[in-house]
């Protein structure tokens, strides 16, 4: 059974993630049996993953053991808006959306990347939906144009693309989805480093300026997002 990476003490606690961080938290240790990840497909129904979330994070404190819940979701667009628990404490990053996250970007500029780049990270390609998916499951019923339109309206405002290496290891699939979409849709390819510093101390739960710790009972709310209310970042990394 994995165990949690040094200076992760996961004791009494459980993870509850957007899938697109099953890479990262795997590579930190992050077991099968100390985490519940729910669709990527969600962050475009904030309302939806506000129910979603909900219904987890009681399912998890319906186990006595669980202590406390910390969550693998930025604001994602509203999606956290009035989560609250009634028995745990909650863990969560003072992000927007995973784009700083998978940057590793410190709290000082917790909305960085808030531009014209698209960012593609492995969990992205594996697991989410971008335009690029978004363009294939279109042409199948509408054929190539129609499909094209509708991804270049979904990336409206965007003139890269960028694979971020998040330090799992990007491997030849990844890069060629990335430079294929790149190319499908006109924009410029670009890859960067992206670290996991962010995801460690979000693990540790321990009291930082990245991180918000919700007692029971208390509710998430935007004024604990510093920037939460700029657009947010329209990519792989809405989480």
């Amino acid at each position: 059974m994995s165990q949690a990476s040094p200076g992760c003490d996961l004791a009494g606690a459980r993870v509850l993630a957007c899938r697109v961080f099953q890479p990262e938290l795997s590579s930190l240790g992050v077991g099968e049996d100390r985490v519940v990840y729910l669709d990527q497909g969600l962050h475009r129904y904030p309302d939806q993953l506000r129910l979603e979330l909900g219904k987890a994070l009681a399912d998890l404190e319906a186990d006595p053991s669980v202590e406390r819940v910390i969550l693998g979701y930025g604001f994602c667009g509203g999606g956290m808006q009035g989560i609250k628990s009634s028995r745990a404490s909650l863990v969560l990053p003072l992000a927007h959306d995973c784009v700083p996250l998978l940057l590793g970007r410190a709290q000082a500029d917790p909305c960085v990347g808030c531009g014209g780049t698209f960012y593609l990270t492995p969990g992205w390609i594996d697991h989410g939906q971008t335009p690029y998916s978004e363009y294939f499951a279109t042409r199948e019923r509408f054929g190539h144009e129609d499909a094209l339109w509708v991804g270049e309206q979904m990336l409206a405002g965007y003139h890269q693309v960028s694979l971020v290496d998040t330090g799992v290891g990007l491997l030849p699939h990844h890069r060629s989805y990335a430079r294929d979409m790149a190319r499908l849709f006109g924009l410029a390819y670009h890859e960067q480093r992206g670290h996991r510093d962010w995801l460690r101390r979000l693990l540790g739960g321990r009291p930082d300026p990245g991180l918000a710790l919700i007692s029971p009972g208390e509710t998430v709310d935007i004024s604990l997002y510093p920037q939460a209310q700029r657009p947010p970042v329209e990519s792989g990394s809405d989480a």
